[in-house]
């Protein structure tokens, strides 16, 4: 053969060779590219959900901080309203209409601050948030009880009414703290999603 048909021939050959190489190399850098690209956004997809994650755990946070404050100063008003009912029905203070209100406008308050923290939880903050109401609940019963007949009451029936209130009082006072103590745990702590109840 010819020394120029061989070099010719070999030139060829390396020419296929190069243009497959390329091809080659080409569709790796291609699939590599993609592997790359995928990777890429499936790191992107993951940080957005943490981010998402992140930023409803904050709002929660927040949430559940700012209905126990709003539970918090309903029962600061209910304590200062109730002293002040008792301290008419003992005739300590003159009696008025305004006296009564506030009290009735605390209780619902109360209430109206209760369900934020229900929805909201954690469970522990929802059992002891329920647990002061159920108990302010029973007391404002008492209250009523005590409205209704202090003008034709005996001085025996005051005595118990007046026993009664101030043991209600206590108990208002350890589920008040109760409710603080899981509070302060809740917004120490990452808790569990709220009750369903």
């Amino acid at each position: 053969m010819d020394e120029g048909l061989v070099a010719l021939v070999t030139a060829g050959v390396g020419l296929v060779g190069a243009l497959g190489g390329a091809a080659m190399g080409g569709l790796a850098a291609v699939r590599g590219a993609r592997m790359g690209a995928q990777t890429t956004a499936r790191a992107t997809i993951e940080q957005a959900r943490t981010q998402e994650r992140a930023q409803h755990d904050y709002w929660l946070r927040d949430e559940r901080k700012r209905a126990a404050v709003l539970m918090l100063e309903a029962y600061d008003r209910f304590t200062i309203a109730a002293s002040n009912v008792t301290r008419m029905f003992d005739l300590e203070i003159e009696a008025s209409a305004d006296v009564w209100s506030a009290y009735n406008t605390s209780v619902n308050e109360i209430r109206g601050a209760y369900f934020p923290l229900r929805l909201l939880g954690p469970a522990r903050v929802h059992q002891a948030a329920r647990e002061l109401w159920q108990l302010i609940e029973q007391y404002h019963e008492g209250i009523q009880e005590w409205g209704d007949g202090i003008m034709t009451a005996t001085d025996e029936t005051r005595a118990e009414w007046r026993a009664r209130e101030e043991q209600q009082r206590y108990t208002l006072g350890r589920a008040h703290s109760d409710l603080i103590d899981a509070v302060s745990e809740s917004l120490q702590g990452n808790d569990a999603v709220p009750r369903s109840d």
